[in-house]
């Protein structure tokens, strides 16, 4: 199933464990669903989903990680393609927490998780698009 509704849905909690950047498109797969509206109040309840944005080339997308130094919270950009790489390699894995929407940008507050120390660190993702992200996903399967 395809939708654009963005109110019918929510990142929140759910972890992508493979993004995808091709086509000027950068697309998150969530392997364990999202949550829509839809089907009720668990968490998440689709099937596989995945979520897509069209990238604008003049805003591109930009990562920050943050991570204590001696007391002081230090935040470095990360490149999109080694957060792409570390989470398709199953070293990260990048849960979603909350997401803001403003002009000609989508800015998603988040966590990595990773195996070693620190295993979590804070992230923000700022996705420079002008439209209307794109759910993809599975409905909920008897198994659960």
């Amino acid at each position: 199933m395809k939708s654009a509704d963005r109110d019918r849905f929510s990142l929140h909690d759910c972890r992508a464990k493979r993004i995808r950047c091709e086509d000027g498109k950068l697309t998150f797969c969530f392997p364990d669903g999202i949550w829509c509206a839809d089907y009720g109040e668990d968490w998440p309840n689709t099937g596989k989903a995945s979520v897509s944005y069209r990238i604008d080339p003049m805003r591109e997308v930009t990562v920050y990680l943050f991570r204590m130094e001696e007391g002081k919270t230090i935040r470095e950009e990360c490149a999109v393609e080694e957060l792409i790489e570390k989470v398709n390699s199953r070293q990260w894995e990048l849960e979603f927490a909350y997401c803001y929407y403003g002009y000609g940008e989508v800015f998603h507050s988040c966590w990595i998780w990773q195996e070693e120390e620190p295993c979590s660190l804070e992230t923000q993702l700022f996705i420079g698009t002008k439209e209307t992200e794109v759910f993809e996903y599975d409905p909920p399967s008897d198994k659960r």
